[in-house]
């Protein structure tokens, strides 16, 4: 079985198959030279991951999940080098830091473009983009029920508090260096359940996209960055470039599906949450985006209050509307699409655009076990539910109210572990921002620059910032620092600190122990 490969060898055998598809597309638009430099970088990734699968074939063992950890870790590190290749080759222009820069922005699902001038850039290149990104959508997914699943991370250790109450949460965890169940059958079965679901959202964009007049390649290209919620695009305004509400509305609602866990349910048993009308996620994701809309609105409409609209007031302020929920959609579900009419308002009322609410969403996120970064909704509401529970515990302080079982664990476990890991997430963008500043960026563009890579919505940088600074106008010392950022935001803080201090895991409860009688099995339904 292909699962037993080194999942590293996996994802480069994955990358060569897909290069030969903007290969096949240059060599239909007769570009030769890029159709060469496909098959050339294919031949060469295909060569790798069998080199690498044979080496490491007579030397598996039991994951731990430090292991796995590492391998995610490197995996986001390395394989962007490889899909570096066609780009060196195609646009050497951008350079060697160009090229990896541009790759892990689409592999890390940030989006944005190191490209200075993306109407200059192939068809095909822009189709390899818009394939990475989706590729590492794929394997953001798979990480999550196969790696971070098991060991109650990515958002599931407060699910984890939900199902097993205060007390009982521990014993159902993988120790950091206790052997899991082996990897291979954990993959297998989140694939099975991940790409049928995976691939068809993708088609069935693409297709609604060509429906509503996409070209071709922007049409596919549109469809893979938002089910991977990578935001790549071959336009520099993005989807808005079509000028279509309807686009723009069926994008709408496939970013609503990305933003949960639930369509992809049948790869975990744990923290799925029954019908999706009660799933807290969902709910704090509509309650989000209607308060940051309704913010926007009322804003603009305040500051047109003194203006005469004439005949047209009543349809500038449904367009203006319309962008604000779009915009805000994707900016919470860490995409970093732009609506048409998201300058409809500024137009309308003639003041700007507040895009600080804009980086305070991408920096919430999606939901958790989904390809979008972020804080994650799971954490900020189980902090909520914390915040109205002590709020009247304050009211009435001898009262006894019931909140049942599933909801008693993240009151308080997982509110804990919540609050903890949103302290840790400030503590990295403050280092990032940080070290952004040391490379010469002012206050305000190192502070969006942390934020748009730790959250992985790379378009939030240009966007916030006006086109005053571009990713095309970084350094190569910014690039690293940012690149870091990205796998950061991926990996997410509370692993990488596992990674490297598993003891650490006794401050939130979460340890199982290193050895002997502490070691407990996975859940059989892993």
């Amino acid at each position: 079985m292909l699962v037993r490969l080194p999942p590293f060898s996996l994802v480069l055998g994955l990358l060569a198959l897909m290069m030969l598809g903007p290969a096949v597309l240059s060599l239909l638009e007769r570009e030769w030279f890029a159709a060469r430099s496909f098959l050339y970088a294919a031949l060469f990734t295909a060569f790798a991951a069998a080199a690498l699968a044979t080496v490491l074939a007579g030397h598996t063992r039991d994951a731990t999940a430090r292991s796995e950890l590492v391998m995610l870790v490197l995996t986001w590190l390395l394989a962007p080098l490889f899909a570096a290749a066609p780009l060196i080759l195609i646009t050497p222009g951008i350079g060697l830091v160009g090229s990896y820069f541009e790759m892990m922005l689409c592999f890390t699902t940030t989006g944005g473009t190191s490209y200075a001038d993306l109407t200059r850039v192939p068809d095909a290149v822009h189709l390899w983009r818009g394939m990475v990104g989706w590729a590492g959508g794929l394997l953001t997914l798979a990480a999550a029920y196969v790696v971070f699943a098991p060991r109650r991370l990515g958002g599931f250790e407060v699910f984890a508090a939900s199902a097993y109450g205060e007390g009982g949460m521990g014993g159902q965890l993988i120790a950091i260096g206790a052997a899991a169940p082996a990897l291979h059958h954990r993959l297998s079965r989140a694939l099975r359940s991940i790409l049928p679901v995976y691939i068809g959202l993708t088609a069935a964009l693409a297709l609604i996209f060509t429906a509503l007049g996409a070209e071709g390649v922007a049409g596919m290209v549109h469809a893979m960055g938002i089910i991977s919620t990578t935001g790549v695009s071959p336009y520099p305004a993005g989807i808005a470039e079509a000028e279509s509400f309807w686009m723009e509305l069926a994008a709408a609602a496939f970013l609503l599906l990305t933003a949960t866990r639930l369509i992809y349910a049948a790869a975990s048993q744990a923290g799925t949450t029954g019908p999706w009308a009660q799933d807290p996620e969902l709910r704090l994701l509509g309650a989000l985006v209607v308060l940051a809309s309704l913010t926007l609105f009322l804003r603009h409409w305040l500051g047109a209050l003194t203006i005469d609209l004439g005949e047209n007031a009543g349809q500038d302020a449904g367009t203006a509307i319309w962008g604000a929920v779009f915009t805000t959609l994707s900016f919470l579900t860490t995409t970093g699409f732009q609506s048409a009419f998201w300058d409809s308002a500024r137009n309308w009322s003639g003041l700007a655009n507040p895009h600080l609410i804009l980086l305070g969403l991408c920096a919430i996120g999606g939901g958790a076990a989904t390809a979008a970064g972020g804080i994650k909704l799971i954490r900020l509401y189980a902090l909520t539910r914390h915040g109205i529970r002590e709020l009247e515990r304050l009211a009435q302080p001898s009262a006894v109210i019931g909140v049942g079982a599933e909801a008693r664990g993240i009151l308080r476990q997982g509110a804990f572990i919540a609050w903890a890991f949103i302290m840790l997430y400030v503590m990295g963008w403050m280092t990032v921002m940080l070290a952004l500043t040391l490379t010469g960026l002012t206050y305000e563009e190192a502070l969006v620059g942390a934020i748009a890579t730790l959250s992985n919505t790379g378009q939030a940088y240009t966007l916030v910032l006006e086109g005053e600074r571009t990713l095309a106008t970084t350094t190569t010392p910014q690039r690293f620092i940012m690149a870091a950022a990205m796998v950061l935001g991926r990996i997410e803080t509370l692993a990488l600190i596992a990674l490297f201090n598993p003891g650490s895991w006794q401050l939130f409860g979460l340890s199982g122990g290193g050895g002997g009688k502490h070691r407990r099995a996975a859940p059989d339904h892993w």
